[in-house]
């Protein structure tokens, strides 16, 4: 993140942020009165409707346990006070403006009176809303029922409903009765009737409607908030840009510098505060760096090449302890660059594969001249012995940070190992092995077979062409064996510029 823009985001979190917070707190609080207000008028509303409503429900229990009790109850088989008492029901459901019937019921459940007069001798079908036990006043025993089917409907003129808000009833299971419509997003307070437990009513009413004063406030809202934040954002840059114009010049310096590597360039600023004292101090550094620079690289190179000197030098010592041909290594190396490149390792790596692989026999050093330069083959101990040639060449590498000698400990530990895990030390097979152990391995066996060695003469090409061809999947990588028979002019070509003295 550039200085600048720090700068402008300081700027813009020690005065937006407040402003903003401020803001928000200031909003919020405003927000949630309304929030308030709402719910409130609704909660008042729905409050004032089921009072209404329990009241009215109380006066029908009354009602009815006025009419239970009455003298006119006694003696309902006679067929007269039937009749009068239908007209006695009637006359109450005409005077509580009521939907739904009263019914006189005996025992057994027949309709003896009605306000219904039609169902008089029928046996009542629904279950009634409110019941109530009527008591002969000679016998105190019960004669009957008093019972009112009561529909829903009644509630209806309790109701104020428009298109915005509604009521309903809410059954104890949950189902629902009388609601007018479904709101797409809706604010709803409910409340339990006292003198029907089983029903609940709600009061819903549309959000958008609900908060219409708050939406329209919340939009001036963030037109202020915005407004004011690309204000204080516009404030902030212009401050900030002058505060640092210095800064950002001699920061633009510094990457021209190290874009042109033109270290000539010098940074003019007549200021005397601490800004011009770091302006000559960026001045004096440049100044010295282009020569500190090329001494750095100097070295650099030096090193590497050093480096490399030592690596190839230690590799011609090993190969030298075994009396191999004075060129061996620097085949090797050539053959490992070639299989690297066509098998797909990039330049640089393929570089440093050839720079590594002179060290894949380093071991050797620590092997016993009695072994390392017997004449014939090795007797069981003498093989083992000279097999741990490998591990002693990864344990002299091992331990170095350098890429090219940790590359270079990779090949002396693999380069024995074989394709099908017949090798050594370890018994890798196929990508088990790094792919600079496989190259090697085929790099240091053609060079070693096609040169004389004390226990051999050099094999004729196309002996070691069927060998090649035989151990394609065994000894060697397929791909790489692929490679070398479709380049091997290329390979001959670097046997005959690198052969030994003795050779020509």
């Amino acid at each position: 993140m550039s200085f600048k823009l720090k700068t402008i985001l300081l700027f813009l979190a020690v005065s937006l942020i407040p402003y903003a917070l401020t803001m928000f707190l200031v909003g919020n609080s405003f927000r949630q009165e309304l929030y308030d207000a709402v719910t409130q008028e609704m909660h008042t509303q729905l409050r004032l409707s089921v009072e209404r409503i329990d009241q009215h429900l109380q006066t029908l229990q009354s009602d009815m346990t006025f009419l239970a009790k009455s003298d006119i109850m006694n003696d309902v088989y006679t067929q007269d006070l039937d009749r009068r008492i239908s007209n006695a029901l009637l006359a109450k459901k005409t005077d509580l403006k009521m939907a739904g019937d009263f019914y006189l019921l005996t025992p057994t459940g027949i309709i003896v009176a009605s306000s219904d007069f039609a169902v008089i001798g029928k046996t009542i079908r629904s279950k009634p809303f409110v019941e109530v036990p009527v008591y002969s006043t000679f016998s105190t025993q019960a004669i009957g029922k008093l019972a009112v089917t009561y529909p829903l409907e009644n509630f209806k003129r309790f109701f104020s409903n428009t298109q915005q808000r509604h009521y309903y009833i809410r059954h104890a299971d949950g189902s629902t009765a009388l609601r007018p419509s479904l709101f797409h997003d809706s604010l709803k307070v409910s409340k339990t009737l006292k003198n029907a437990p089983d029903l609940t009513i709600v009061l819903e009413e549309q959000k958008e409607f609900a908060y219409r004063l708050l939406y329209k406030y919340e939009l001036w809202f963030i037109l202020l908030l915005i407004g004011g934040g690309i204000f204080i954002a516009l404030a902030a840059y212009y401050i900030a840009t002058h505060l640092i114009e210095p800064i950002i010049t001699l920061s633009n310096t510094a990457k021209k510098i190290t874009r042109t590597q033109d270290y000539t360039q010098q940074v003019h600023l007549q200021r005397d505060d601490e800004v011009g004292e770091l302006s000559h101090a960026f001045n004096t550094m440049i100044n010295g760096m282009d020569e500190a620079l090329n001494e750095i690289i100097g070295l650099n190179q030096e090193i590497e090449e050093t480096q490399r000197e030592v690596v190839f030098t230690m590799g011609s010592i090993g190969e030298s302890r075994s009396k191999e041909t004075g060129n061996h290594v620097k085949r090797v190396a050539e053959y490992s660059k070639l299989l690297a490149l066509y098998y797909g390792l990039d330049e640089e790596e393929a570089e440093m594969l050839k720079q590594a692989s002179p060290m894949h026999d380093i071991g050797k050093i620590a092997i016993p001249d009695a072994v390392l330069n017997k004449p014939g083959r090795f007797d069981e101990e003498e093989r083992r012995i000279m097999d741990t040639h490998a591990l002693l060449g990864y344990d002299m590498l091992k331990h170095s940070n350098r890429t090219l000698l940790q590359a270079a400990a990779i090949v002396a530990y693999e380069h024995h190992e074989k394709y099908n895990g017949s090798g050594y030390p370890r018994g890798l097979k196929e990508e088990e092995i790094h792919i600079y152990g496989r190259i090697t391995a085929l790099a240091d066996v053609f060079d070693a077979l096609g040169s004389d060695r004390v226990y051999k003469k050099a094999w004729e090409d196309e002996r070691i062409f069927t060998l090649f061809q035989e151990e394609r999947g065994k000894h060697f990588d397929p791909q790489l064996i692929d490679i070398f028979f479709d380049h091997l002019t290329e390979f001959l070509t670097i046997r005959e510029t690198f052969k030994d003295i003795h050779e020509s």
